[in-house]
């Protein structure tokens, strides 16, 4: 008994040793561990969601925000599809919004809460948090009243031709500054739609045409700047039509020059002066300077989806392929890179980056530093450029000029008009009925502060730039220049 009686104790002994040795590894060694546990059962993590970035205006003017974690934009389609959408988790999709998502998404921050074993949640005052921050508010260089002038009149010149799309930019060429950027058509982004990623399209960086009659100027730029050519040098429009190599080409609407200065060619956009001007010029030295004029490359705008344009090496070149080129057929361009030439020859020579953004102030700073102008390079002599602008200026003062439609009384205008057949979409040549109709210009001529291009796809009735895209031109611009503030005030004192 007395042994059985010592197997029983020393058993209880051992379990009892097992259940301190358990309760001190429990209550000691493992002791934080556990209250962890406990903590995660009565408090949960929650995520603060920063309140995203507004866009504004050059003015300050708020054209998007963040209201109950929703992204709402005051004017509608205003502006659109340059601000771009936000998806269901306030993540920038499209445009500005998706090019500057990291500056304008903000940090997120999180927060401890009391759980129940219901689960339900009450705020305590004793657990840790981060405060989540705001993201910075974008400052545009758009002026809210240009960009909604632009695209009235945009909409209703469109409308009134029948053309499928459009865009139009009013721009500062000293600056590179796009002062508004319309697209037509246009939709709401507090309303999207299901449909083709097309109509989030922005037409004015991404979509790409023949320039026609626009690249005459910068043809005739490049034999003045070789000095291969003169104002008053006199070519032969052989009366309509000029044979080169197998191919015959002659003039829009039937039009038929004899022999014309320099200047009158370019005013009355004769194909085949042009074309004679660039064989003269030579293929190399055409690509070079097309090149130099940013034509063929990405401007450097910061904005997704932008093209480059086509623009082949002269190695491929025919003389036909010349002569098509130096009137502005064989090559592909979009409407910001047209804008970024002109601007050359307005402000005296010089390529500028454009630029959409002014500022990013973050933490709502009253104080933000603003980008500076870009120079990317000088690109044409400064005697070149007054030579130009004078042909351009005769584009519209002169009655034979193709440009009339874009006179606005009161200022000298200088401009171009184009008219380019669209290529046949998966066939050779042209589509016979389907035009891209275009005109670009700036004014005052004699010292351009605005410069303004319009680009028509497929108008149907009226397919010339003269006829269709100068009168919006002439609108858009008479419009701005006649607002209260005045040209001075919009423009130079908002810089």
């Amino acid at each position: 008994m007395k042994a059985r009686a010592s197997a029983i104790f020393k058993l209880f002994l051992l379990i009892w040793l097992v259940l301190c040795v358990r309760l001190v590894w429990l209550q000691v060694v493992r002791a934080s561990h556990y209250q962890r546990l406990a903590q995660k059962q009565h408090q949960l993590r929650v995520g603060i969601r920063p309140e995203r970035g507004r866009i504004l205006d050059r003015q300050g003017v708020v054209l998007a925000l963040s209201l109950d974690s929703a992204r709402q934009y005051p004017y509608g389609s205003l502006a659109e599809p340059l601000l771009g959408l936000v998806n269901r988790d306030n993540q920038g999709i499209e445009g500005l919004e998706l090019c500057y998502d990291p500056e304008l998404r903000g940090e997120i921050g999180w927060k401890t809460q009391q759980q129940d074993a219901a689960g339900r949640l009450y705020p305590s005052l004793d657990y840790s948090a981060k405060p989540s921050r705001a993201g910075c508010d974008l400052y545009l260089t758009i002026d809210v009243d240009f960009q909604a002038i632009a695209e009235e009149e945009l909409r209703k010149g469109a409308q009134a031709c029948g053309a499928v799309s459009g865009t139009a930019i009013v721009s500062d060429p000293a600056s590179g500054e796009i002062l508004a950027l319309a697209c037509y058509p246009a939709f709401d982004p507090n309303l999207p739609v299901a449909g083709q990623s097309s109509q989030f399209l922005n037409r004015a960086i991404s979509a790409q045409f023949e320039p026609g009659s626009t690249f005459k100027p910068i043809t005739v730029a490049a034999g003045l700047d070789a000095a291969l050519i003169a104002p008053g040098d006199m070519v032969d429009g052989e009366h309509g039509s000029w044979q080169v190599a197998d191919r015959r080409i002659g003039e829009a609407e039937g039009h038929k020059y004899g022999r014309i200065t320099v200047s009158q060619a370019v005013a009355r956009s004769s194909n085949i002066c042009l074309g004679k001007i660039g064989l003269l010029i030579g293929k190399e030295r055409l690509y070079q300077y097309a090149r130099a004029l940013g034509f063929g490359c990405k401007t450097g705008i910061r904005y997704p989806g932008e093209t480059e344009g086509v623009m082949t090496k002269p190695d491929h070149w025919s003389v036909v392929n010349l002569a098509n080129i130096s009137f502005g057929q064989g090559i592909s361009v979009s409407a910001l890179q047209l804008t970024q030439a002109y601007g050359a020859i307005a402000n005296g020579g010089y390529l500028m980056t454009p630029r959409l953004i002014r500022a990013v102030a973050q933490d709502s700073q009253p104080t933000v530093q603003y980008d500076k102008s870009d120079t990317v390079r000088r690109a044409i002599a400064s005697a070149t450029c007054q030579q130009v602008i004078a042909m351009l200026q005769s584009c519209v003062d002169d009655s034979l000029g193709t440009g009339k439609l874009a006179r606005i009384k009161g200022w000298k205008v200088a401009g171009k008009t184009g008219t380019a057949q669209k290529p046949n979409q998966g066939h050779k040549g042209y589509a016979a009925d389907k035009y891209t109709a275009s005109f670009i210009g700036f004014l005052p001529a004699d010292a351009p502060r605005l410069l303004v291009t319009v680009v028509l796809d497929e108008p149907k009735k009226g397919v010339y730039g003269g006829v269709v895209a100068a009168p919006i031109f002439r609108n858009i611009m008479a419009r701005i220049v006649s607002l209260p503030k005045g040209l001075n005030q919009a423009v130079l004192a908002a810089r």
